[in-house]
This record gives C-alpha cells, sequence and structure tokens, in this order.
C-alpha cells in the first residue's frame, strides 16, 4: 500500500506542474498575439463599456475593474480589462463610455498603448521554461525512485515449464 501511495503521490505532483505549465503556456500565446498587435501598430480607439466585480472575501467588499472593447469593421472582437481596482462604484462608473487607444492584429489580440512600455513578452516564456525544467528534473527523480525502490514493480514472468 505504501507503494501506491508513493505513485499517487508523483502522480498528484506531476498533474499540478502540467497544469501549472499549461496555464503559462496559454498567456505565452496570447502574450505573442499581443506582440503581433505592437508589431502591425494598426491603432484604434476603444470604447470602455463595463465593469468587472471581484467580490472580496470576508467583510471587504468589492472591487471594480473596467472592460474595453472594440469591434473591427471585419466583425473581429477586441477587448480588455484596465485594472483599477477601486470599491467606488461610482469612480469605476465614470469611466464608462471613455476611449482609450489599443493596438489590434486583425486576429482578435489587442494590448493598450500605455501598456506597452512595461510589456515583455519573455515574461511567461521563461517561466515555461522554469516549469519544463522542473518537471524534467522531477522525472529523474521519480525513475531514480523506481528503479531504487521498486515503487512499479516489473512484470513476472513464466518460466517456460520442462517436459
Amino acid at each position: 500500500m505504501d507503494k501506491v501511495k508513493k505513485a499517487l503521490i508523483i502522480i498528484a505532483i506531476y498533474a499540478a506542474l502540467g497544469i501549472v505549465l499549461m496555464l503559462f503556456i496559454i498567456h505565452y500565446y496570447g502574450d505573442l498575439g499581443r506582440k503581433e498587435a505592437i508589431e502591425k501598430q494598426e491603432k484604434v480607439k476603444a470604447t470602455v463599456t463595463s465593469l468587472d466585480p471581484h467580490i472580496l472575501e470576508g467583510n471587504y467588499g468589492t472591487v471594480y475593474d473596467v472592460i474595453y472593447e472594440y469591434t473591427a469593421e471585419n466583425r473581429t472582437h477586441y477587448f480588455g480589462i484596465i485594472v483599477l481596482r477601486t470599491d467606488d462604484i461610482n469612480y469605476a462608473k465614470s469611466f464608462i463610455g471613455n476611449e482609450v487607444e489599443i493596438f489590434i492584429d486583425g486576429k482578435g489580440n489587442c494590448i493598450r498603448v500605455s501598456e506597452i512600455e512595461n510589456f515583455n513578452v519573455e515574461y511567461y516564456k521563461n517561466w515555461c521554461i522554469i516549469i519544463g525544467a522542473i518537471i524534467a528534473a522531477y522525472t529523474i527523480v521519480w525513475v531514480a525512485m523506481i528503479i531504487r525502490e521498486n515503487i512499479i514493480p516489473a512484470p513476472k514472468t513464466k518460466k517456460p515449464r520442462k517436459e
């Protein structure tokens, strides 16, 4: 039973690392689209259309971010969030109807012009490499444990009968 527990723990850790890696890969590909939008330099004005409330646990209330949207002539829809993090709903509502400049790529990816200064497409790529290296190292440890402790027993072969 101890070997089964160890095997289940190994699988659970692999699953957790795999999920984290997939999330970083998704973010990285999103950033590649945003990079393409920057490179195309097609600037348009998006309109702030709504609020994104975040209900905080306990008695901390609600904070709001604002959402901007733009629909191109080819019906491609672009949207993003301006991280405002205010608990004043009237202040957050005051942004609705305002315009923000964004770069678009023609494929649904966009980035606010004001975000370009701090944009780093390599951020999630670097995390993917780090997590991939952790998974590789973990695989080496896992294989060593299998060999050393025989966690997953080798199948028993039948000896041929002598007649």
